[in-house]
């Protein structure tokens, strides 16, 4: 099983690269204006293919002059022989039928996952139905068929779907990335007996991606071109006492946490997931080959 740890930040990504594990992920996941410049980005594939490792690169959902950009560094990388390419962007998804070295991966924008919902638990747990009192609407608990029904409703994704799968079919994608959310995993023997291969990321499940940036708001930055990028080093704690909840801000995506259990790990590794992927952020609080190899060697 392939282990990779996805980065945004060069430093980092010298740092992860001395780690056990078996292939890095560089790039910008969320925010095109973390996308690395070209000679960056040239450094960082040297860098991993030099110690022998897969190279992969992330790429988020853009605008059409951010796709000029990496339409450039497409070029460069498919000059460099066989790279995967996560996609979050139909654009892109079409742009790399034109690079015959270049692979595309599936990014987690462009699956819709109703469980990344916050309150999916809540609502399964009660079976929480909604009805006119007055002139207010109440919610109230709900009985075994309504829990039954959040309870399949949440397990499932887009990709469960015939014709999605055959979309991304068409357009060469055999390589998909999903969330560690426990309630989905029941579903993905259905896609992997479709030809899928599935990288399951660890720990952050993105709840929802904000098209200005909070963070950057919150910290005073003026523009988006001009933004020092605050996010690759602090993120902040989103809390809801009333309903519980725990979410964490990072740049312009909201996330949710949840720490893997021994139990739901070695179900994935028994349906023969595809691998694992670690993010080094201020959220994970992974930022060093030791707490990496810790972690792969909790994962076995």
């Amino acid at each position: 099983m392939k282990i990779s740890v996805q980065v945004e930040d060069f430093q980092l990504l010298k740092e992860a690269v001395d780690s056990n594990c078996t292939g890095l992920r560089f790039g910008s996941e969320f925010c095109e204006y973390k996308i690395p410049g070209t000679d960056v980005l040239e450094r960082a594939y040297e860098l991993v293919h030099g110690e022998g490792k897969e190279f992969i690169y992330v790429t988020p959902r853009l605008s059409n002059s951010a796709i000029e950009k990496i339409r450039r560094q497409l070029v460069l990388l498919n000059e460099k022989g066989e790279v995967g390419i996560v996609v979050n962007d139909l654009g892109v998804l079409n742009v790399l039928g034109h690079y015959r070295n270049l692979h595309p991966h599936i990014g987690r924008q462009l699956i819709r996952v109703p469980a990344r919902s916050p309150l999916a638990g809540i609502m399964t747990k009660e079976g929480l139905t909604w009805k006119r009192w007055g002139d207010s609407i109440v919610s109230a608990e709900g009985g075994f068929l309504v829990k039954r029904w959040y309870k399949e409703a949440f397990s499932y994704t887009s990709l469960n779907y015939r014709l999605t799968i055959e979309l991304f079919r068409t357009f060469g994608a055999r390589d998909v990335d999903v969330d560690w959310i426990p309630r989905t995993f029941p579903r993905f023997d259905f896609l992997m007996k479709r030809g899928l291969n599935l990288s399951v990321h660890l720990h952050l499940a993105p709840v929802t991606i904000a098209r200005r940036c909070h963070t950057a708001r919150f910290v005073g930055e003026k523009s988006p071109e001009e933004c020092s990028k605050p996010c690759l080093e602090k993120s902040f704690l989103l809390r809801n006492d009333f309903l519980g909840l725990e979410l964490f801000l990072c740049g312009n995506v909201v996330f949710s946490f949840t720490c893997p259990c021994e139990e739901d790990i070695k179900q994935l590794k028994k349906s023969k997931v595809a691998g694992f992927v670690l993010t080094m952020n201020s959220v994970t609080g992974i930022d060093s080959r030791q707490k990496i190899d810790n972690l792969i060697n909790h994962l076995g």
